[in-house]
């Protein structure tokens, strides 16, 4: 009886790694799928905007500009102070991948200051 040559166990690997990577992919989709459906039925039922707005403080009787204009005051501010809390972080990370040499340094320390301005400059338009 012949043995089979040590190509074609590598081959039967490669086959089997291949098949377990497509199981794996076909579980994160279905994963994904249940998370989507999830999400959009957690929308549809507007609860997700109640707890927000509950969350944020905004008055139930504020209409018009003046509950948009309270909405976004009481959204902003958090997520600004949120953002300049991690800035320096980021700058740091930034700065650590421009010395060993990698190419989005730049990117990640001008995306962190970017969103500093944005969120800065929409806190100024706000008040």
């Amino acid at each position: 009886m012949k043995r089979p040559s040590a190509a074609f166990h590598s081959i039967g690997k490669e086959v089997a790694a291949l098949q377990l990577i497509s199981r794996i992919i076909g579980r994160v989709r279905i994963i994904g799928a249940v998370g989507l459906v999830a999400i959009v039925a957690l929308a549809s039922t507007c609860v997700g905007v109640a707890i927000v707005a509950k969350a944020a403080g905004i008055p139930s009787n504020a209409q018009g500009i003046g509950g948009f204009v309270n909405g976004a005051r009481a959204l902003v501010d958090p997520a600004l102070v949120m953002v300049a809390a991690v800035a320096p972080l980021a700058l740091i990370a930034g700065g650590l991948v421009l010395l060993f040499g990698g190419r989005r340094g730049m990117q990640i320390i001008g995306t962190s200051l970017g969103v500093l301005l944005v969120l800065g400059s929409v806190t100024a338009l706000i008040n």
